[in-house]
């Protein structure tokens, strides 16, 4: 059969319908499995270039961009969209194209044909638009086709294909649609191929789905199509349906091999729609998955990574470039030295830390292929994402036999190198805990100047990230690591007087009210000083950044940030000081001048309460229990506070390094390789060093994008192995009625409206409200004394928000998966500390 072209319609066969700039994203991947001979219906591309022609000629354009100038949501979006469906059906369909159209059709055979519309926004590396435009099944006759083909152009305008835009931040006036002509399958089985599993992310799976008939109701979700699950190496078949239709095992073996074919030729998983017809299998559409979470660098073997900033500080979003590069030398440091090879970091010492999804996943696997210390990981992990450490342990007992065998005492061998120096720290802290604070603090303070003062003669770019990405990171590293056996000290006694506690009283939780308001805890400090602040307004007057209380604040706490402070990316206070006056305000108005009353009250119960517990436990147990108890509990308050320091001092050492970096932005927008010096963040350090100079615009533009794409994931992964199995953890259980359950981390039972916030800032949290958020870190500290109790979809017993819950004596339960979407602001909730359990009164809502 002739070939013949025009400039708006092409073969598929024909190289221009490769490009999807001309075929749209579906007729582009047709168009190049056609080109290498996989078997695709033959047919033809109606080239994008004719939308937007039949828009501007007829005169519709600027009333589409009118119509969709602002964002379109709700029942507005059902009404733009039949507005703007109408208007392709007023103007006549080109004649032209008509007869070009008819020509090829005729050229094909003149049978019935699909239509499928074919986007240039489509099947995107973040967004698939599967189904959101329309196909129009055996079609016959030139008229009809062409009739097909402004259905198609005008299905761009639907509801759902709008919404999808809008949730995926695609500009409506880059719609541009082709559409694909093809010769109608007359399907006896049909269905859809994912050349990995789309629902467990597992890399080496195929996953068959097929229904008898046309494949458009398997793809559409009108039927359950029997499913296949099938080993893409072996071929062998892994899961198959009791009953199904009539596909038979060379059929199934030959779609496994197209699929493949089709992955290895677009460089990704597919999911790919398929038929077959008189034993003929035929590629439908191929497109790339793009659910499934990226996949780390191949280390050889099957490996097991976590998510360090998910488990370590409970933070589900992602980081900056140049977040994510200093907590790659940090973490690469601290990782090496616990697995043997010395305190330096070998070159393959950051292949365990990948950056994926814009989040720092760390490998495991030589921690967890061996039972004990598998199981240790598990048990600490609990404590800060129980979910977290259920999902790792399920995942060990159905795994454990598939991970590499252990090899060398690289664990074990630093621990014993470390551990004789942390035990002589350890029990000279337990012994003298006033003195040995106070050293640890004096170190850390003239560490932290001498850092000022280096950063101070940085002459050169080179020097500056030296200093931020080669010496911060071990700075930083080494300041956690001396603090360590304080707050070690601390956690001792703590266990001590719980058991001692329960011994002695019958109820270990008698100890709770003691334990809270610790004296030299930095970030209860903060919200001190922000209660001081308060009192000194009138209640008319209005705080100001510029007042001298507010900057000699800012001189003390202006390191920290208002949200994910250990992103050394994210602004801090001293920043933008709006929130800081926002949160004098709030404490002002909340408590009428008696903030202060709040913590000096606080601190003064727990004094009260410790005396208490002695004096009751004298009585049964004898003066040497309440005199040992009341030693403990001395050195507890010593050291209680030291807890949050580790990280306080670390966002210092992130501060500067935030700030050296911005100098660098500075420089490097001065010279017009930047467009704003802010644009340093979204950069690596490497990328400076190394990248050439003109393409430093486009790599932080870019990596600005993929992390502002990244930020609305929902959810990532809590375990992710290299075969790409991604497991997410336990999904929200139920309890009575309407209850949610997680994890009780705060005693106590609270009932108040919901309030729920996915960052501090703006936040304007009402006295009693109940704070619901994913997760909380010290720039949400100040609004614990406003908050009647805490929810967390993420999180455990140490995790920050946790602590700081009972330490504010607010009660809180963690690991509420979708909290925030389960809950809304307004809803009257129950928050039981005690039980683990949210419930909510649906009956009663409060408007925000």
């Amino acid at each position: 059969m002739a070939r013949t072209a025009t400039a708006t319609v092409a073969w598929l066969t024909d190289g221009r319908a490769t490009r999807s700039a001309f075929a749209g994203g579906k007729g582009a991947r047709l168009a190049v499995m056609a080109r290498h001979g996989l078997p695709v219906p033959a047919g033809f591309v109606v080239a994008a270039d004719a939308y937007r022609r039949y828009v501007e000629q007829a005169g519709i354009g600027p009333a589409i961009a009118e119509l969709v100038a602002g964002p379109v949501a709700g029942a507005s979006l059902d009404g733009v969209s039949a507005t703007v469906r109408a208007l392709f059906g007023v103007a006549p369909f080109p004649a032209e194209l008509g007869e070009e159209i008819g020509a090829a059709y005729r050229r094909l055979g003149s049978g019935p044909v699909a239509v499928r519309s074919s986007a240039l926004a489509e099947d995107l590396p973040s967004a698939s638009f599967a189904g959101q435009l329309d196909s129009v099944l055996n079609v016959a006759g030139v008229g009809q086709l062409c009739e097909a083909v402004r259905r198609c152009w005008s299905s761009a305008w639907t509801a759902r294909a709008m919404a999808y835009r809008e949730r995926q931040r695609i500009g409506h006036g880059t719609v541009a649609v082709a559409v694909v002509v093809q010769r109608m399958v007359d399907a006896e089985v049909a269905g859809v191929l994912f050349t990995a599993d789309p629902v467990s992310g597992r890399r080496d799976r195929v996953v068959l789905e097929a229904a008898g008939g046309l494949g458009d109701a398997v793809v559409g979700g009108r039927v359950t199509p029997a499913r296949w699950i099938i080993d893409a190496g072996s071929r062998a078949v892994l899961s198959a349906p009791a009953a199904g239709p009539p596909l038979s095992r060379t059929a199934r073996a030959e779609l496994v091999t197209l699929g493949l074919r089709a992955a290895e030729l677009f460089g990704g998983p597919q999911d790919v729609e398929w038929a077959v017809t008189e034993g003929r299998c035929h590629l439908l559409q191929s497109r790339p998955i793009t659910t499934l979470f990226p996949l780390p660098p191949p280390r050889g073997g099957l490996r097991v990574y976590l998510p360090l900033m998910l488990i370590g500080q409970g933070i589900t979003e992602p980081m900056t470039p140049a977040g994510n590069a200093f907590f790659r030398h940090l973490a690469g440091d601290w990782i090496t030295h616990w697995s043997g090879s010395g305190t330096q970091p070998s070159a393959g010492a950051r292949d365990w830390l990948p950056v994926l999804a814009g989040r720092l996943y760390a490998d495991f696997t030589a921690f967890l292929r061996r039972p004990r210390m598998a199981a240790a990981v598990a048990s600490g992990l609990g404590m800060k994402d129980p979910a977290a450490a259920a999902a790792l342990r399920q995942w060990l007992r159905a795994n454990a036999g598939r991970l590499p065998a252990a090899c060398g005492l690289g664990p074990a061998r630093a621990m014993a190198a470390w551990l004789p120096g942390v035990l002589a720290s350890l029990l000279a802290t337990l012994a003298f805990p006033a003195h040995c604070r106070d050293r640890v603090l004096d170190r850390t303070e003239r560490r932290l100047a001498a850092l000022h003062r280096q950063a101070a003669h940085l002459p050169t770019v080179r020097r500056r990230l030296d200093f931020v990405d080669k010496v911060l990171p071990g700075a930083a590293l080494d300041l956690v690591l001396e603090q360590v056996p304080a707050v070690y000290a601390e956690l001792l006694i703590r266990v001590a007087l719980q058991r001692l506690a329960g011994l002695w009283t019958g109820d270990s939780s008698r100890l709770e009210p003691v334990l809270r308001w610790p004296p030299h805890d930095p970030t209860l400090a903060m919200g001190e000083e922000l209660a001081r602040l308060a009192d000194g307004y009138a209640a008319a007057a209005t705080p100001a950044a510029d007042d001298p209380q507010v900057i000699r604040f800012l001189d003390r706490f202006g390191h920290r940030a208002a949200d994910r402070e250990i992103d050394l990316g994210l602004p801090r206070l001293a920043d933008d000081p709006r929130y800081v006056v926002e949160l004098i305000e709030g404490y002002r108005d909340a408590d009428g001048g008696r903030a202060q009353d709040r913590f000096r009250g606080g601190a003064s119960s727990a004094v009260t309460a410790a005396a208490a517990l002695v004096h009751e436990v004298r009585r049964p147990a004898g003066p040497l229990a309440a005199g040992l108890l009341r030693l403990l509990l001395d050195r507890h308050r010593e050291l209680a506070g030291l807890r949050e320091r580790p990280k306080f001092d670390m966002v210092r050492v992130l501060a500067l390094g935030r700030r050296v970096l911005g100098d660098i932005g500075e420089q490097l927008a001065a010279q017009g390789l930047l467009d704003d010096a802010h644009d340093v963040y979204f950069l690596d350090p490497a990328d400076i060093r190394h990248g050439a100079p003109s393409q430093l615009r486009d790599i932080a533009v870019a990596n600005r994008r993929d992390y502002e794409r990244e930020l609305r994931r929902r959810a990532i992964p809590r375990i992710l192995v290299s075969d790409g199995e991604a497991v997410y953890g336990p999904a929200a259980e139920s309890g009575a009625g309407d209850a949610l359950r997680g994890t009780p981390v705060s005693p106590g039972t609270y009932e108040g409206l919901a309030r729920v916030l996915d960052s501090p800032v703006g936040a304007r949290l009402r006295p009693g409200e109940i704070l619901v958020a994913a997760s909380t870190d010290p720039g949400w500290t100040p609004l614990f004394l406003l908050a009647g109790a805490l929810v967390m979809e993420v999180g455990g017993v140490i995790s920050h928000g946790a602590v700081l819950a009972r330490e504010y004596g607010i009660p809180a339960v963690a690991g509420v998966t979708g909290a925030t979407t389960l809950l809304r602001t307004g809803d009257r909730i129950r928050v039981d500390g005690n039980s683990g359990t949210v419930a909510v009164n649906t009956g009663e809502r409060s408007p925000a």
